[in-house]
């Protein structure tokens, strides 16, 4: 599978000699990322994190990377899974401890959305685009979010997925998450959040007007058969 916009950038699905390269993008595109600001997250930080969910999704065919033609770099990659899909058993046990209040933050988040489904959710049911989506800064503004949203709606229905779910935390990706069609289900502000009795996000917004809240959006996949 190959996709091309203006012929600048290719599309292709992630493959496992794929993942040391992407894992290197998603370094790149967090570092100001608002949880790597408030808790000094480092390269090495989501080197960890990424690894556990890039080299998984590398060995399905749902996840998608953009590949710079001049360069021949991965500028970008969407790593999708079905939501009813486990956290790798190192997620709980072997990462940095600086993770554990974003760990718990997404963990409300998720069980928020949960509730907003009056029935249970079911294997094949959801596709989700992880928090690790990410366009390097140097190849922003060319539209290469929005294409490999767009691509992955395509995975999404050609697996009979019914709906696509993402997590956003900046206003500017709310604005992005709009645009594609997404509706957003469930959100916690920064200001709000407490970990451990302790507001540790509060001052994000003040550092940053772009740090609003942590967000999860859900779109229906529109099926082909009419």
């Amino acid at each position: 599978m190959s996709h091309q916009h203006l012929s600048k950038i290719t599309y292709k699905m992630l493959t496992p000699n794929m993942v040391p390269k992407v894992v290197d993008s998603i370094t790149k595109s967090f570092a100001t990322d608002p949880f790597s600001i408030a808790l000094n997250l480092n390269k090495n930080n989501w080197t960890e994190m990424a690894t556990l969910f890039v080299d998984r999704a590398a060995k399905k065919d749902l996840s998608l990377v953009a590949i710079d033609n001049e360069t021949d770099q991965i500028v970008g990659c969407i790593i999708n899974e079905d939501w009813k899909t486990r956290e790798p058993e190192e997620f709980h046990t072997s990462l940095d401890k600086k993770w554990e209040p974003v760990k718990s933050m997404f963990s409300n988040l998720h069980h928020k959305y949960k509730k907003e489904h009056p029935n249970t959710i079911r294997f094949g049911e959801i596709i989700h685009s992880l928090y690790f989506t990410c366009v390097v800064p140097s190849s922003r503004g060319q539209g290469v979010a929005y294409d490999m949203w767009y691509h992955s709606t395509d995975i999404g229905r050609a697996h009979n997925f019914q709906y696509m779910c993402a997590e956003t935390a900046t206003v500017s990706g709310q604005k992005l998450c709009e645009h594609i069609g997404f509706t957003p289900k469930s959100s916690i502000p920064y200001n709000k959040f407490e970990y451990q009795g302790e507001r540790i996000f509060q001052k994000l917004p003040q550092i940053n007007t772009n740090f609003e809240k942590l967000t999860i959006w859900e779109k229906k996949i529109v099926s082909n058969l009419y």
